[in-house]
């Protein structure tokens, strides 16, 4: 099956941070990456940030292995197992609580012959558009849901109460009891979530929450979003910042930051496309 990006937008949350984003393609897969911003008081990596770390390390190892990848969840798993050797080879030192770990929400799609197979760990998101209709994959509306409802509840920001919050909530990734994400650490992708849809053309948008939020202000339905992003993926950013900045309070749109990083890619899979 052929596969083509046609257009791709990515932009930091704000000016002169880093960007925590990533997206890419290489053989029959695509993906994209959104690195959850860190808690810690000081860095564990000489980098960027933390975050940024580790979605330039996953994006370079999905790069390098896809050419030659089994499937989507042994991708992912390897690129996991590449991030966890490196994060013990390069952090400065150990994380004093599981938050202090680097993670990120990967969704990763390998185009076969009749069927898009996705491996997902977050809440990074996919509209599949074919001749059969409009689907997406990915994340939760529940996870969603609970998160506008957090941060409409502790008042956005990044104050004391939230970043408290957010420490005691990111202690369980990749726990029993908690939740599952990619992170530095060979094992976090034996939870993901895996999707089967059954085509042989079409276009396929993948979004970071940061990007999918023009849906949630209701700037945009699904198939308005797909034919914006047909036109050009910048004008659904612009007008998702122009809502961010007309609510800089975070309370029309309950959020934890007045602007997150925003990351979209649209590629077309296949011979003969959708009308």
């Amino acid at each position: 099956m052929t596969l083509s990006i046609v257009d791709a937008v990515s932009d930091p949350g704000r000016t002169g941070r880093a960007n925590e984003d990533g997206y890419g393609s290489g053989g029959r897969f695509a993906w994209i990456i959104d690195g959850a911003t860190g808690l810690s008081d000081a860095p564990l990596l000489d980098a960027p940030s933390d975050a940024a770390w580790l979605t330039a390390v996953a994006n370079q190892a999905l790069s390098e292995l896809a050419p030659t990848a089994l499937d989507a969840g042994a991708l992912l798993a390897d690129a996991a197992r590449i991030a966890e050797r490196r994060f013990l080879a390069e952090r400065k030192r150990s994380p004093a609580e599981r938050y202090e770990i680097p993670t990120a929400a990967v969704l990763l799609a390998e185009f076969g012959d009749g069927v898009v197979a996705i491996a997902e760990l977050g809440d990074c998101g996919v509209y599949i558009d074919t001749d059969a209709g409009l689907t997406r994959i990915g994340g939760s509306e529940r996870g969603k849901a609970l998160e506008q409802e957090n941060a409409r509840r502790l008042g956005g920001g990044r104050g004391p109460e939230v970043v408290a919050f957010l420490r005691r909530l990111r202690n369980f990734a990749n726990t029993p009891d908690g939740y599952a994400i990619f992170a530095p650490e060979a094992n976090s992708a034996d939870r993901a979530r895996r999707h089967r849809v059954a085509t042989e053309a079409g276009r396929a948008l993948f979004v970071t929450d940061g990007f999918e939020a023009a849906i949630d202000y209701g700037l945009y339905d699904g198939p308005a979003l797909i034919l914006e992003a047909e036109r050009e993926l910048g004008g659904a950013l612009g007008a998702l910042r122009a809502a961010e900045r007309d609510d800089p309070d975070c309370t029309r749109f309950p959020r934890f930051k007045p602007s997150d990083d925003a990351t979209a890619m649209l590629v077309r899979f296949g011979g003969v496309q959708p009308r």
